[in-house]
């Protein structure tokens, strides 16, 4: 009985440790938050964005609330939700400055800490895990992230709990438990839905289970079934939602965006050891140098030991699964994260666990040695992490927070003055010509939308196809006097557009930290012009009858139209219109072309669906409803009535389009023999639409 409370005394102190070591680590960072008072940029500014959308969805921060489970998944078109909801939820509770919104990353990091520590518990118990808790919390990049308001610190916590839950369950000393799948189901889904790059990890470790099952049990197996099972069923709402814009916001995030920045080819020695020299600077080159070569030691100090090929063979067995484990994935996820053409020092974000719990290896080699040859207590080394970080870079940040903490950023007042003049808090949007990281249409909705704002920025300017709309529509403009870097002609001449005409007037200027100054014009009243795109929308979907061409037109003009306006006020005025009238006419072929439309634009294709098949009978001789019903039936995962549809038109109206469209649907059902006809038909169809759109080509 002594010995069983003394056992749970040692427990009771030991996560009183991890507390404070995660309480120390919350204060350093709240130090930073709270006199770093600058503005959020691009990416931190669309990430608040995000948790800001999903909190008002979800009515955590007041508003109307999502109107259903499409309109939430309607926040998150390209980025998974899962950190947005639980940062939006944590923001209506701190606050949404961004001060206060960083609390969630204090959240994430706790999560973090605690995930480390139990797998320190697992792997050697609480002097390994308070080695690696220690390394979490001062490690530089860690540091950098709970400082910066981006996605990896969830992803890294998320993707420590999903690994250690994960192996825990497949090691058969202590796993195989029911309780155990459905926690590592859990973590996986969760790490799904954070962020894609939790694939590099997800993917490798799944198939080391995959081939782990054909030496396990039929339970085993069927467990994994359901690992699978359960994941899917998480992902799949999301993905089926949104899975247009995720695959061509993935193509451009890792393709594009590599070929933009110049990053090196994959295959190229500099992409394979790309990420190596960041290490020491992740960790603190102090970290770094006493976890890397006490791993160094206990390597070759095991090779010597190794007498035989069955010796080596144990490496393997049972009482090394934990390490094999830990092993495999750091080894695939590198591999895989080098192999990715976009490059980032934050990108490696995925292996950092896993090297947190190698060099936490190396200090406890330390320790043992120490303690085993010179009857030294090692608890010196505890001071190692928290002496590396005094030493790192980080400590220059703090070194500069006087400097920061003086800088002005306009944005706040920009939009403090732009609510002066509201009334009843009416949406308004605000055109950003410049887009600097002071100023731009991320942190402009940010500011704008806090507090139950309806401000949002939306940027234009990048070609000369924006002048007259803004002339015309806009109300808000924000523009910048002085140098402002790289700038595009084409904004260059909108700015002067703005400037030479008589329908602005300067409201205030603002001050720059360099050279000129910001300034927000507002229309004058005088020249005050309704917009009435909403009329305009009514003759653009009826272009739709005309196929590409007419496509080409309606996107053009809606891509502007939807900076100038970022509420969509239009889409309500079309559609009660539209509806009234169908109300009366059922047979209203503009009133089905607008709701079409529409429902198209608001990524509702099962309901544009409807309308298609009304005009597809009301036109019997247009091949373009039949076109358009079989790209929305696709896009709604439903490639046997896709195919159905197209085949069908087909007969009736032969169109190099519909011919196309299905082959390409009758492959997505599994209608392999028609690849042949898809090899004709799909370069034809774009050969064709190429030929159509060559009147409004430049």
């Amino acid at each position: 009985m002594i010995i069983k409370k003394n056992i749970n005394h040692a427990k009771y102190i030991f996560w009183i440790s991890v507390l404070f070591i995660w309480i120390i680590s919350t204060l350093t960072d709240r130090i930073w938050w709270n006199l770093y008072s600058n503005t959020p940029s691009w990416d931190q500014a669309d990430y608040l964005n995000s948790a800001l959308d999903h909190a008002r969805a979800l009515s955590f921060l007041g508003g109307d609330g999502a109107s259903g489970f499409s309109s939430l998944l309607d926040k998150s078109p390209k980025i998974p939700p899962l950190a947005s909801i639980i940062n939006g939820a944590l923001i209506a509770f701190a606050g949404d400055a961004p001060h206060e919104a960083a609390w969630s990353l204090s959240f994430w990091n706790g999560f973090l800490i605690f995930n480390i520590a139990s797998w320190g518990l697992y792997l050697r118990g609480e002097k390994f895990a308070i080695f690696c808790v220690l390394i979490s919390a001062f490690s530089p990049f860690l540091f950098h992230l709970r400082t910066d308001y981006v996605l990896e610190l969830p992803l890294i916590s998320a993707i420590t709990f999903y690994l250690f839950h994960l192996g825990r369950w497949t090691d058969k000393s202590v796993g195989g438990k029911w309780i155990q799948l459905i926690i590592a189901s859990f973590a996986c889904a969760s790490s799904l839905l954070i962020k894609q790059s939790s694939l590099l990890v997800v993917i490798p470790s799944l198939l080391f289970v995959f081939i782990l099952s054909f030496k396990r049990d039929h339970k085993f197996r069927l467990q994994f079934l359901c690992l699978l099972f359960i994941n899917l069923l998480s992902i799949l709402p999301w993905f089926y939602h949104n899975w247009i814009m995720i695959l061509s916001g993935t193509y451009r995030a890792v393709f594009e965006s590599a070929a933009i920045e110049g990053d090196p080819s994959v295959f190229g020695l500099k992409s394979i050891f790309w990420y190596f020299p960041y290490l020491d600077n992740q960790f603190g080159i102090i970290i770094f140098f006493f976890g890397l070569s006490g791993i160094i030691f206990a390597s070759l100090t095991y090779l010597r030991t190794l007498g035989s090929s069955e010796k080596l063979v144990d490496i393997f067995n049972q009482n090394n699964y934990k390490w094999t484990w830990i092993y495999f994935n750091l080894i695939t996820s590198w591999t895989f994260t080098t192999f990715i053409p976009n490059k980032d020092e934050r990108y490696i974000a995925c292996t950092i666990p896993l090297i947190i719990l190698l060099l936490a290896l190396g200090f406890s080699k330390w320790s043992d040695w120490l303690d085993n040859y010179f009857k030294f207590k090692s608890y010196g080394l505890l001071l190692i992490p928290p002496i590396s970080f005094l030493f790192s870079n980080s400590i220059n940040k703090f070194a500069t927070l006087e400097n920061i903490s003086r800088k002005y950023y306009p944005v706040r007042d920009i939009i403090s003055t732009v609510k002066s003049h509201q009334t009843f808090n009416e949406k308004e949007t605000v055109i950003v010509v410049p887009s600097t990281p002071d100023i731009n249409q991320h942190n402009v909705s940010y500011f704008g939308r806090m507090q139950g704002g309806n401000i949002l920025g939306r940027q234009l300017g990048q070609s000369l196809l924006h002048i007259d709309p803004v002339l015309k529509y806009s109300k808000w403009i924000i523009l910048a006097d002085g140098d402002q870097g790289s700038v595009s002609s084409n904004s260059i001449a909108l700015d002067k557009a703005i400037r030479d005409s008589s329908l602005f007037k300067k409201v205030r200027e603002f001050p720059r930290e360099s050279q000129g100054s910001y300034s927000l014009w507002k229309r004058s009243s005088i020249s005050l012009k309704q917009n009435e795109f909403h009329n305009r929308f009514i003759e653009l979907a009826n272009g739709m009858e005309l196929g590409p061409l007419g496509i080409k037109l309606i996107f053009d003009e809606i891509e502007i139209e939807h900076m100038l306006d970022g509420h969509f006020k239009y889409q309500s005025i079309v559609r009660d219109k539209a509806l009234s009238k169908i109300s009366s006419d059922p047979e209203n072929v503009e009133s089905l072309w607008s709701l079409s439309l529409l429902k198209i634009l608001k990524n509702r294709p099962a309901e544009a669906d409807i309308y298609l098949r009304n005009l597809e009978i009301l036109l019997p001789n247009n091949p373009w409803p039949s076109a358009y019903r079989t790209i929305v039936n696709i896009a709604s995962w439903n490639p046997w009535k896709a195919s159905l549809i197209a085949d069908r038109a087909q007969k009736k109206n032969p169109n190099y389009l519909l011919k196309s469209l299905g082959d390409t649907s009758a492959l997505f059902r599994g209608a392999f023999w028609r690849l042949n006809s898809a090899k004709n038909s799909v370069p034809n169809a774009i050969k064709s639409i190429d030929e159509a759109l060559k009147p409004i080509k430049k």
